[in-house]
């Protein structure tokens, strides 16, 4: 078995979008796997630790999702390591992966070293929060000094998407043909009508999401 590998970066409802999908396929029959690459905060359910202790197996079994990780610090899990995950990609239907972290902000842009994408990875989705909208850069944006953008500046349709575009797209390389756009929380039909001009701005396709409070992950 060789899993499909989808990795998510971005802002905005990164882990939310990542869970909800493990669910769906989950309920699809699917046996899947979900990490990170960089950190992310340890789940209240479906945690392995990644030395692997007895009856993990039994556990994907019975649960159907796995979140498999080193645990670090301020209760967050870390890179499970490359001989770790390359078996999760053998034993797994799915596997999820979050690229990089956004400090619970709705926008950001991608730093040096950003993100951090498996090899593997079919396909890849940018996250971006429609919260952002009427509100400075310097309190929604997440590195908005990568952009030399002005952080009094309020973050209209036309400016959030200058930020997915240049801030991640224009920066993820070879993975931007294989990227998929998730403008999340599209709450109500202003945000909606909103996030639908800003797709027609973008280089890539992309959709709108929204979750109810009880879904939303918390960092």
């Amino acid at each position: 078995m060789t899993a499909e590998v989808y990795t998510y970066i971005g802002a905005g409802g990164k882990t939310t979008s990542l869970f909800a999908r493990a669910r769906q396929e989950r309920d699809a029959g699917h046996r899947v796997a979900v990490v990170t690459t960089t950190h992310m905060k340890r789940p209240a359910e479906w945690f392995i630790p990644a030395d692997l202790p007895e009856g993990w197996q039994a556990q994907w079994q019975r649960d159907g999702i796995i979140v498999v990780g080193w645990e670090g610090t301020d209760g967050k899990i870390t890179w499970p390591g490359e001989d770790l995950y390359l078996r999760l990609c053998a034993d797994a239907d799915v596997v999820l992966v979050e690229g990089d972290g956004s400090r619970r902000l709705p926008l950001k842009v991608m730093g040096t070293h950003e993100p951090v994408i498996p090899a593997n990875t079919s396909r890849v989705y940018c996250l971006a929060g429609l919260s952002a909208l009427g509100h400075t850069v310097r309190d929604i944006c997440f590195r908005w000094e990568l952009l030399d953008l002005d952080p009094e500046a309020v973050v209209t349709e036309f400016l959030a998407a200058h930020i997915i575009e240049a801030g991640c797209l224009a920066r993820i390389g070879r993975w931007k043909d294989r990227t998929t756009v998730i403008l999340n929380q599209a709450d109500d039909e202003r945000r909606r009508l909103a996030g639908k001009r800003i797709l027609n701005y973008l280089s890539r396709p992309g959709i709108l999401t929204t979750y109810p409070v009880e879904m939303r992950e918390t960092k």
